[in-house]
């Protein structure tokens, strides 16, 4: 949103601003300002809304639950990063079946999630083909979809049975996330074939190890702590998942925040209309038609929080702060077991997740404990808006203050949130499922198919997680 200001040295004089208040901009196009790719707000938007996704869908997606969930995430991330739209070519239009979609067509389910459905498609876009045959228009043209627990992106499919719908999430960002890097002019991504186990991220996907058993367990009872851009894509992969009874499942939400304007450039349950609302309302609001239960906490978390035993709440938290200080309670509330997702925010390290699951042999004041730094150097868009503001007469220590806090602006895309949602997830159900445990999981979406790994190995055996079953 352009703003309207007064000019202070001529007074009744109204100058038009390029620069949205920190509360207004768009997460994705800051990190064009940051990276020195735009020059400001304006100019990187209009970058973002040159960028057109095209989908080519398959008739077979009637039959692939993976499909269907690799198709609505790339719907619900594409179209809050290719602000041109998201095409969608359909071969057929048969009934969806997984939950956030259940019921509908795929024409249906496509615009409700931010697509649009065409005719054709056009030569001189990335295409993401979802079960079909690789897509005969479009630049470039990648294959997604998953494997067992393996999402896979490129021009050569693996083998095994029907991917589980953690990896079709997973598999559909990474699509958005190749697409979305190859038009800002990576050099390798949309170029590579990719493949990423989320039973044994440790394992190139070619090992018989990495694609993992059937789900025969789901979580029944989980906390969400924060409910920003991960504690929202962890709720949009819950929300995939084959309840065999959604009602006996409880979902915890805790933030005590209310959505603002930047928040529907990551947050994946966030539409325009939710504006002023509080999280927790919204993410409740959208479970619920899913038949899950919830209990809602509008409050902080911090050191003093303790779980009600009593009360019968979930004893397991996914946590998605976007700070250190509050994930210095997660040893001390009680719970059995949280994994914690963490993303970058500057102009390269948003493409950067870290994952870290606890009980370990780490504890988590010493692993999120704050380190000092130095005073904070504005980049060079902000400097010149500065001088150019100053030189209209206003006051330098108002707008230097202004712009550190726009400066201070987390960077951020939701096709990142929903992959690190896949992989925090998968920890709840390699756990459930009988899989190895991992302390630490860390990803670089530049280059995703070198995770890194540790292995956890605390001493003694996890508490048990509250379980349920697929349907």
């Amino acid at each position: 949103m352009v703003r309207p200001r007064r000019s202070a040295a001529t007074p009744g004089l109204v100058v038009r601003m390029n620069w949205p208040s920190a509360d207004e901009v768009h997460r994705t196009a800051k990190a064009l300002i940051d990276a020195g790719k735009a020059k400001d707000p304006e100019e990187a938007h209009q970058i973002l809304r040159d960028l057109v996704l095209q989908v080519e869908v398959g008739a077979s997606v009637a039959g692939d639950v993976a499909a269907q969930a690799a198709l609505l995430t790339i719907m619900n991330t594409g179209h809050r990063a290719f602000l041109g739209g998201v095409n969608v070519h359909l071969e057929s239009d048969p009934i969806l079946t997984v939950p956030w979609a259940k019921g509908l067509t795929t024409h249906e389910a496509i615009t409700r999630f931010g697509g649009r459905v065409v005719t054709e498609l056009g030569s001189n876009h990335p295409t993401l083909a979802i079960a079909s045959p690789i897509a005969q228009i479009g630049r470039p043209i990648l294959d997604v979809g998953a494997r067992d627990w393996v999402a896979f992106v490129g021009e050569m499919p693996p083998s095994g049975e029907p991917g589980i719908v953690p990896a079709g999430v997973a598999a559909g960002a990474l699509g958005v996330s190749e697409a979305f890097q190859h038009d800002l002019g990576s050099v390798t991504a949309g170029r590579r074939d990719l493949a990423v186990s989320l039973w044994r991220p440790d394992l190139p996907w070619t090992d018989s190890a990495a694609h993992g058993p059937a789900l025969s367990y789901l979580p029944s009872k989980l906390w969400l702590l924060g409910l920003g851009h991960l504690g929202q894509a962890y709720a949009w992969v819950l929300g995939m998942l084959p309840f065999a009874t959604p009602g006996d499942v409880c979902i915890g939400l805790m933030d005590f925040d209310r959505v603002i304007a930047g928040n529907t450039a990551t947050q994946l349950l966030v539409r325009d209309q939710d504006l002023n609302r509080r999280k927790t309302r919204v993410v409740a609001e959208a479970l619920e038609r899913l038949s899950l239960q919830t209990l809602i906490s509008e409050r902080a978390f911090d050191r003093h929080f303790q779980i009600d035993l009593l009360r019968n709440e979930p004893t397991v938290a996914l946590a998605g702060f976007d700070k250190p200080e509050p994930r210095l309670g997660l040893g001390k509330a009680g719970f059995k077991r949280v994994v914690d997702g963490g993303i970058g925010g500057g102009p390269v390290e948003y493409l950067d997740l870290l994952i870290h699951a606890f009980p370990s042999n780490e504890d988590p004041d010493d692993v999120f404990r704050p380190r000092s730094r130095g005073g904070r150097r504005l980049a060079k868009p902000y400097e010149e808006e500065i001088a150019r503001r100053v030189a209209t007469g206003e006051n330098e220590a108002a707008v230097r203050c202004g712009m550190l806090d726009l400066a201070g602006v987390t960077v951020g895309a939701a096709f990142v949130g929903a992959f690190t949602g896949s992989m925090v997830l998968s920890d709840i159900l390699r756990h459930l499922n009988g899989g190895l445990e991992f302390s630490v999981i860390g990803v670089d979406l530049r280059n995703p198919c070198d995770v890194r790994a540790v292995q956890n190995r605390a001493p003694g055996p996890f508490p048990g997680i509250d379980f349920t079953t697929p349907a």
